[in-house]
């Protein structure tokens, strides 16, 4: 019997090599399957949203410039003056002279209008909505009626888009915003901004368990360039939102309810490269979503 087990195990020693390249192979298919098959991660760290540690004392503050299309983004009015226009029906020389991409032009946005007046309380923001015919650098000036003082903010922009910005005026009175790019500028903007509003039934609620909260979202990728992002099929960001094209987009989003972030590419009037991540976000997160 030892004489045939012998026999038999050295008649089937050459299968050997090959049962063993089949079952690498099979567990290499298997190792395969089971790989994730998106191009997508997500890391999440803590954020530090300065913006909520009280300062030592206000300040007026504007944000960095957010690119967007104009295409599809388009304003259902304008209001000029008081009077209020539709969009479409204005071209240059008519109701709004120079509301066109080769003028310097300078709005304050409030809903579905853009209108070159608003009143604001103090801390309350204000959406402004800037074009520059030429790429470079621009520069906005917010002037106050009452002591003649003036900020002035340096920002980046490029002639084929629009720019959202985003300003808090903390000191009150009656201000002008004036955009101007080399020696040319736009039509000034006013902005009343009255005394912050006493608030009588704050202690009685507690502020923490209220308040929704943000998460801060970055998109990286090393492959795409000139992307846009959007949360629920709104425009809120694109890699060109700092001047550059680096592959990095921020922007953020409320907490607490699942957000549908969709990046894509346009070639021409087509959408390339597309994908879709939906997701929850906590509070006071930092989050990146890094695209292969």
């Amino acid at each position: 019997m030892k004489r045939l087990s012998l026999a038999v195990g050295h008649r089937f020693s050459p299968l050997a090599p090959l049962l063993l390249a089949a079952a690498l192979m099979l567990l290499l298919a298997l190792s395969v399957q089971a790989a994730p098959q998106g191009s997508a991660v997500w890391t999440e760290e803590p954020w530090m949203d300065q913006a909520e540690e009280p300062p030592a004392e206000a300040k007026t503050t504007l944000s960095d410039p957010i690119t967007f299309d104009i295409r599809g983004s388009e304003p259902g009015n304008v209001i000029v003056g008081g009077v209020r226009y539709n969009y479409s029906d204005c071209f240059p020389g008519d109701c709004c002279p120079g509301l066109g991409k080769t003028s310097l032009q300078l709005w304050i946005q409030e809903d579905e209008s853009w209108m070159q007046y608003q009143v604001v309380a103090a801390g309350e923001s204000v959406e402004i909505i800037a074009h520059t015919p030429e790429d470079g650098s621009a520069d906005l000036y917010l002037i106050s009626y009452a002591d003649s003082k003036i900020d002035h903010w340096s920002i980046k922009s490029l002639s084929s888009y629009y720019h959202r910005l985003r300003l808090v005026p903390e000191e009150t009175g009656r201000f002008f915003l004036i955009l101007s790019q080399g020696s040319r500028p736009s039509s000034a903007l006013i902005l009343d901004v009255l005394p912050r509003p006493p608030d009588a039934a704050a202690a009685s609620l507690d502020v923490e368990a209220v308040r929704i909260g943000e998460a801060l979202i970055t998109v990286r990728s090393e492959r795409m360039r000139g992307f846009d992002v959007q949360v629920n099929g709104v425009f809120f960001s694109s890699d060109e939102s700092d001047g550059s094209l680096d592959g990095a987009a921020s922007f953020t989003v409320g907490a607490g309810k699942t957000q549908t972030i969709t990046v894509f590419q346009r070639k021409g009037r087509d959408i390339i490269n597309k994908s879709e991540h939906a997701r929850s976000f906590q509070r006071d997160r930092a989050y990146t979503l890094w695209l292969a």
